[in-house]
């Protein structure tokens, strides 16, 4: 979500799933009280997230499918550095990275033993807007042939907040836009999200804000591959349930589920091949 939420995340899980494949609860807060929800990042807090996501993805090729399965994890430590006008400064520490992928080509799990230790810093509004990630684009692997970085994973990470306080049942929307930049050119991915309280709930300790995430958007792509042009065009449904910290001020978890519907155009060979796909993902606070 692209993830949705979270746009980057789910969006660039569904891209690799397209490289790979043509390479070959009791309520602990008061029902009717409002709350302001606010990132705070503590001057020497530090924050350790894991994200782990899946997707299963099949194109119609000469009318017969061609499946892969793409299985990811990525952890990483934020420590707040600045924070100037509402607006935060985080150094980010990469601690670990892993991809697993299938498809008829066989299997491939990229080396990525270089990330861990790597770092970047991003900035980020007390209402989670990344203001810049760019830090990360200096951050690369290579998936098959292709050339990629990690500024996707982090340019709609944090779940969008609203400015002012906010009851059970209220709601609000919020906007992502991602831009992939690949090897072979870039995808970019723009989401509509309506967030809704959905309840409040204590997690490991922690009083929550219980957030439902409905999501709709597009994942849009000019594409150069083995000589051949490549317009890749679809739409994204998601659904997430998240979890963010009233009084501390973090996101604790969120779980999404998201779908594609959309075509890869192959000009030279006036083809439209029809894409499906499903993705999860589980963003978990491992380490407070």
């Amino acid at each position: 979500m692209f993830s949705t939420r979270r746009a980057g995340r789910t969006g660039g899980l569904v891209v690799l799933g397209l490289i790979f494949a043509l390479a070959g609860v009791s309520a602990a807060q008061d029902r009717g009280a409002a709350v302001t929800l606010a990132y705070q990042f503590p001057e020497g807090k530090t924050l350790s997230y894991r994200a782990t996501a899946g997707e299963k993805q099949v194109m119609q090729v000469n009318g017969q499918d061609v499946n892969s399965d793409t299985q990811s994890s990525l952890e990483f430590t934020t420590k707040p550095k600045s924070a100037k006008d509402g607006v935060f400064v985080i150094s980010v520490t990469l601690d670990g990275m892993k991809i697993q992928a299938r498809s008829p080509q066989g299997e491939e799990i990229p080396a990525l033993g270089h990330i861990p230790g790597k770092s970047f810093d991003m900035s980020v509004t007390r209402l989670g807007k990344e203001t810049d990630a760019s830090g990360a684009a200096a951050i690369t692997f290579v998936t098959g042939t292709v050339s990629r970085d990690l500024s996707s994973r982090f340019q709609a990470f944090f779940p969008d907040l609203p400015d002012r306080p906010i009851k059970q049942g209220d709601t609000w929307p919020s906007q992502d836009a991602v831009t992939e930049k690949t090897g072979e050119g870039d995808i970019f991915v723009s989401m509509n999200h309506v967030n809704t309280v959905d309840g409040f709930e204590t997690i490991d300790g922690i009083e929550c804000a219980r957030i439902k995430t409905d999501s709709k958007g597009t994942l849009k792509g000019n594409l150069e591959q083995g000589g051949a042009s490549l317009t890749l065009d679809g739409t994204m449904t998601a659904t997430t349930s998240w979890y963010f910290a009233i009084k501390q001020g973090f996101l604790v978890k969120s779980d999404t589920k998201a779908a594609l519907t959309g075509s890869l155009v192959v000009a030279q060979a006036n083809m439209t091949i029809p894409v499906t796909g499903e993705s999860t993902e589980e963003v978990r606070l491992v380490r407070k």
